[in-house]
């Protein structure tokens, strides 16, 4: 880009994603289907985290309940690495995410199809 036309970047004070809290019935209710599906092994608590996701605004400002879950999407050997040197894999915004496609997307689709089967259920 030519030095003589830098870009323009407006910044919006009033747009921003809202504090996103998962509803503690909707969990719940949503990990024990979770366990019978995916193994109790495999659903883990996550610490509460400080960041800015955008999925908030599906609950409508606390008017629908939301659940935001992280599917694990990195290899059994590199999981297995991180628990062994008590690191972390690379997130989704970092250059070395390196998510196994197969695994990762079969297990969403598991776990999708699981919670609204649950939900459906009365």
């Amino acid at each position: 880009m030519p030095e003589e036309h830098p870009p323009i970047v407006t910044v919006i004070d009033t747009e921003f994603a809202p504090a996103l809290q998962n509803d503690v019935s909707l969990t719940a209710r949503l990990r024990p289907a979770f366990e019978r599906t995916l193994g109790a092994d495999n659903v883990w608590d996550v610490p509460p985290v400080m960041i800015s996701e955008d999925f908030g605004l599906f609950g409508f400002e606390g008017t629908i309940p939301v659940l935001l879950s992280w599917v694990g999407a990195g290899s059994p050997e590199a999981l297995a690495e991180a628990r062994r040197t008590d690191t972390t894999l690379p997130g989704l915004y970092s250059s070395r995410f390196a998510p196994v496609p197969g695994p990762t997307l079969r297990t969403v689709v598991i776990a999708m199809t699981t919670a609204v089967l649950e939900l459906l259920r009365k």
